[in-house]
Formats: C-alpha cells, structure tokens, sequence
C-alpha cells in the first residue's frame, strides 16, 4: 500500500529554503559558467556558421545536472538537519561524480528521446505529454544517484520503481517543478528591465532559484520514498 500524498513538503520547502540558500549556489555557478561558455562558443564556432554551438549546449545541460545533483545532496542534508553544509554536500558529490554524471545523461537522452518521438506526431500536445510522462518516470533518477548512491546505470530504473510505487505523488512533484520552472525561467524573465548581460546574469539568478526549490521537494519526495517502509 502507498502513503499518503504529502503536500504539506511544498509548503515547508518555503522557509527551509530560506534558512539554506547554498541550495541555489551549484545551479547558479553553473548558470554563471553556461553564460561564459556560450559567449566564448558564439565567437569560436563563428566562422563554422556556429556549427558547435550543439555541443556547447549538450555540455552545459550535463554541468546543470551535476549542479543540481550537489543541491540535491545540500537539499537532503537541510531537510535532516534542519541546515546544511555546502563543502560537505560537494565533497560528497565528487564522489559520487561518477554515477550522477551517467544519471543525468540518461535522464537527458530518455526524455530527450520521448518529446522527439512526440514530435515526429506532428502534434504539440502529443510532444508535450510524452516529454511530461519521461519526466515522472525518471525525475527521481539524479536523486538515486546523489542521495541514494545507486550506480548510475541502475539509477534510472530505480526511479521508474519509486514512480510506480506512488504515481499521484509523483505526478504532483512533476507538476509543482513545471510549475515552478516555466514560472521563474519563461515567464517571470519578461518582466526583466535590465541590458543584455544585466538581462543574462538576472535570468541566471531565476534558474538557480528555481532548481534550488525543486531540488529540495525533489529529495523530499525521493527521500520519502526510498528510504521509509511502506505498509
């Protein structure tokens, strides 16, 4: 049987966050460096047409992953003890640099894969719920890794086991994140009034808020179920 359904997390995530803002210091590092990386990409891959600036991205979306599996590991931490260390969080990610590095390229190329067949329907919305069904069937696959040491190759089927185990509970995680993340990353950025680079560093600054949010519900949940017997 499966536990209750705890909404009561997204409302506690609030100000825990606010007492462990190193939640949001990896993703924002890694939204400072993505910026550098994508200036420098632009001018090297000029004169090929900009031909590499797919690497560039691919490489950027791998340093996220990683940022938000030490948040995730600084998130679990903050939930146990009420505050968390960030050198702890990243020494503890280094180790497990690894597993949580082959978590999030398989968690990238599998919902990757899904909103490519969605959109070879030719329908938006089909792109949309297939790119929607990989995300709960493998939203816990980076916390596996980094909270629950699981090998990377294994991490996403056991995320595929905890969303069976509770799939309302991780349809709602799956929605607040969405929720959360086209909030702070789509909407809220048209209402910046700054320049370019001041527009880039405010929209940096919204993306590590956002995955600093999720990555604590996110190990809330997980943690929930990974670790709590069921009965």
């Amino acid at each position: 049987m499966t536990r209750n359904v705890d909404l009561a997390m997204y409302v506690r995530a609030l100000p825990l966050y606010a007492r462990n803002l190193g939640v949001l210091f990896p993703p924002l590092m890694a939204a400072l460096i993505a910026i550098a990386l994508m200036y420098v990409g632009t001018w090297f891959f000029a004169a090929s047409g900009g031909a590499g600036i797919g690497i560039i991205a691919l490489l950027i979306n791998i340093m996220y992953g990683f940022a938000f599996g030490i948040s995730l590991i600084f998130a679990d931490d903050a939930w146990r003890h009420e505050r968390a260390s960030l050198p702890s969080a990243w020494n503890d990610g280094r180790r497990k640099a690894g597993n949580i590095l082959i978590a999030v390229i398989g968690f990238f190329f599998l919902t990757w894969v899904a909103r490519y067949i969605g959109a070879m329907s030719g329908s938006s919305y089909i792109a949309l719920a297939l790119g929607a069904l990989a995300l709960w069937a493998f939203i816990y696959a980076i916390p596996a890794a980094a909270i629950g040491g699981t090998p990377g190759g294994a991490s996403l089927s056991a995320s595929l086991q905890a969303a069976r185990r509770q799939p309302l509970a991780t349809a709602i995680l799956v929605i607040v994140c969405l929720i959360v993340w086209i909030g702070l990353t789509q909407y809220a950025v048209q209402w910046l009034p700054f320049n370019e680079i001041g527009n880039e560093i405010a929209v940096a600054l919204l993306t590590a808020i956002a995955l600093g949010y999720i990555a604590l519900v996110v190990a809330k949940q997980y943690s929930d179920l990974a670790f709590r017997p069921y009965w």
